[in-house]
């Protein structure tokens, strides 16, 4: 791929503040962050309850040990792209184009049922196809996590 630009792709993750499957998350992230720091990858938490408090999202930042910029959604990036889930992860482009969503790992199969081992890091194939120059193979998973507030869920009936 060359030289890319100084951010080539943005990682926005959907998360929040009291949600177990986030904060389980939290070492992933970490992982990653660590693994892709000298890549052209930005990664950045929003948090889009309009529950979650400035001090609640600091204090996750600072017991988690993140160190992307966690802030307040005020830009409504969850409704834009449309999150449903904490954790949910979007990929952008440098064109603003999601080439990545849905969840960082298949860690959970549903809310709070985890499996003993994570078997598809999700989120860092996705990085890694990228930054080596491929299209993503699998752009799409299902995100399990926390349903962000106020977001209608369809109800699946067998």
């Amino acid at each position: 791929m060359g030289a890319l630009s100084e951010t080539a792709f943005r990682v926005f993750i959907f998360l929040a503040p009291l949600c177990p499957i986030c904060q389980d998350m939290t070492y992933d992230l970490r992982l990653l962050e660590d693994e892709f720091r000298k890549e052209s990858v930005t990664f950045i938490g929003w948090f889009p309850n309009p529950s979650s408090r400035a001090e609640q999202i600091g204090q996750f930042g600072r017991t988690y040990g993140l160190e992307m910029p966690l802030l307040a959604d005020t830009a409504d990036w969850a409704g834009r792209l449309g999150a449903r889930w904490t954790p949910e992860v979007f990929v952008l482009n440098d064109r603003d184009e999601v080439v990545y969503q849905g969840r960082i790992n298949d860690r959970y199969f549903a809310p709070g049922r985890r499996k003993n081992r994570t078997r598809n890091r999700d989120l860092r194939n996705a990085l890694t196809e990228l930054v080596g120059g491929k299209p993503v193979s699998v752009p799409y998973t299902d995100a399990i996590g926390c349903p962000i507030e106020g977001v209608k869920i369809p109800v699946v009936r067998d």
